[in-house]
């Protein structure tokens, strides 16, 4: 008896059925089910048996057949789950092994364990970058920050490559002779040259991706510089596209970059026409864009324009330094209006909002691809000082040319008298000189102030 207790307990250690196979087992017998207990009830599976009677359900037995709560109980088991994995984007789902462009990276929607995907991307540095964002507006920096819609997709890099567009300065051109202002004028806390200059001051413009600060600044200055020295007889937008397209006889590539000084020895010695005669097409072509005002051997006074016309071309006088100090360029702005600055842009200008820039140093701490600089040249239109912190802070009022929807419609304010990015390294002005400022006599304005001359640059 007990060798025979010993040889059940030992088959009943070993049957343990798995509910999980699949096939028909009590439904295979002529009759499927049985109650109470049948021991030939039974259906051969693993080498073993299964059963389809009722005594098979008791509590701790493992016997009954696969199929037995389908075939004896009526039960029905729902279907397997089938598992779909994907990644979500912006509430959009991507399913195992599709693409997406997240910013300026490339990712693709893995699968990870049976359970789980992952979006796994690529590691470039883009010009949006939500977390130094998100750094700045909850630091104490005196300005805010944003991602910006139009630099959505695009590297750092690029935007160092394209949004910029300024030389660094070479050697002779740092060592152009200074302009003193022999008289000074007592200056107010706030200086806006719009309001100084109503309707003779430019508004902002936008260069796209095409590296053309330097003629975009150029051109701005001169306007402006025209408008107001000849008291809005000469309200001319001079265009940037023709600095760009026929400096070195048309032969260059545009949006790459240039030297702000050619662009004024190009108004000192031929002229440039107006917006209106060759509009901006620099953004729309990004590699060339040949010069379409015919040039003649002797510069001319006037100029014919792509549609045929013929329209007076604007000049400058050479460009001249304004001392790297915080009041020389203020008397300057105050008595003849604005001037163009070049700077060295950090990767978080691109995100400034409001407020008063001041470089965060945020990015100190990562790898080189986020910290990149390039030159930029822009316009300095006025001077104030913001009291909204906790101590006051002087800034400079400036334009850009990212278009009206970057900063603060278009301009920006930057600190001053601390030469934040070099922005009161090198300064430049001119004054403008045409045609019709000249028959008119109206140019330069006597309340501007005598000047010390200390010689023009030399300019070929």
């Amino acid at each position: 008896l007990s060798s025979w207790a010993l040889v059940v307990g030992l088959a009943g250690a070993v049957l343990a059925i798995d509910p999980d196979l699949v096939g028909d087992y009590c439904a295979a017998r002529r009759d499927p089910c049985c109650r109470g207990r049948m021991d030939d009830c039974s259906v051969p599976i693993l080498g073993t048996l299964c059963y389809c009677d009722s005594f098979c359900e008791r509590p701790g037995n493992g016997d009954c057949c696969p199929d037995y709560p389908r075939v004896c109980k009526g039960i029905i088991e729902p279907p397997p789950q089938i598992v779909r994995l994907d990644c979500e984007v912006d509430g959009r789902k991507y399913p195992v092994g599709s693409t997406v462009n997240v910013d300026c990276n490339r990712c693709t929607c893995r699968q990870v364990t049976d359970h789980h995907a992952q979006l796994q991307c690529e590691d470039r540095v883009c010009i949006n970058r939500p977390e130094l964002v998100r750094q700045i507006n909850d630091g104490d920096f005196g300005w805010k920050a944003t991602n910006y819609s139009f630099f959505q997709g695009k590297l750092l890099e690029e935007g160092i490559r394209y949004r910029l567009g300024t030389h660094q300065p070479d050697r002779p051109t740092k060592e152009m002779s200074e302009l003193h202002l022999k008289r000074r004028e007592p200056l107010p806390e706030e200086f806006d040259a719009r309001i100084r200059w109503p309707g003779l001051v430019h508004g902002v413009r936008d260069q796209g991706d095409c590296a053309a600060s330097w003629a975009f600044s150029t051109a701005a200055v001169a306007s402006d510089r025209l408008s107001i020295q000849s008291r809005g007889l000469d309200q001319v937008e001079v265009s940037p596209q023709d600095l760009m397209s026929c400096i070195n006889g048309g032969r260059g590539v545009v949006c790459q970059g240039g030297h702000p000084d050619r662009g004024w020895r190009f108004l000192v010695n031929y002229g440039g026409v107006s917006e209106d005669c060759y509009p901006y097409e620099g953004a729309r072509n990004n590699v060339s864009a040949p010069c379409r005002i015919p040039r003649r051997r002797v510069p001319t006074e006037d100029a014919q324009c792509p549609t045929g016309r013929i329209e007076m071309k604007h000049f400058s006088t050479p460009p001249y330094r304004v001392p790297a100090n915080e009041e020389d360029i203020m008397q300057e702005i105050f008595a003849s209006g604005p001037v163009q600055a070049l700077m060295l842009v950090k990767e978080d200008l691109f995100l400034y909002r409001s407020g008063v820039y001041r470089h965060t140093r945020l990015s100190e701490s990562l790898p080189s691809q986020f910290r990149q600089s390039g030159w930029h040249s822009v316009r300095i239109l006025g001077w104030g000082v913001d009291r909204s912190q906790y101590r006051p802070v002087k800034y400079w009022l400036c334009a850009n040319s990212w278009g009206n929807g970057w900063g603060e419609n278009g301009y920006f304010r930057i600190v001053r008298g601390e030469d934040e990015s070099m922005i009161e390294s090198f300064v430049l002005a001119v004054w403008g000189r045409s045609y019709a400022s000249y028959y008119r006599q109206t140019a330069p304005q006597p309340e501007y102030g005598e000047r010390e001359f200390e010689g023009y640059p030399e300019i070929n």
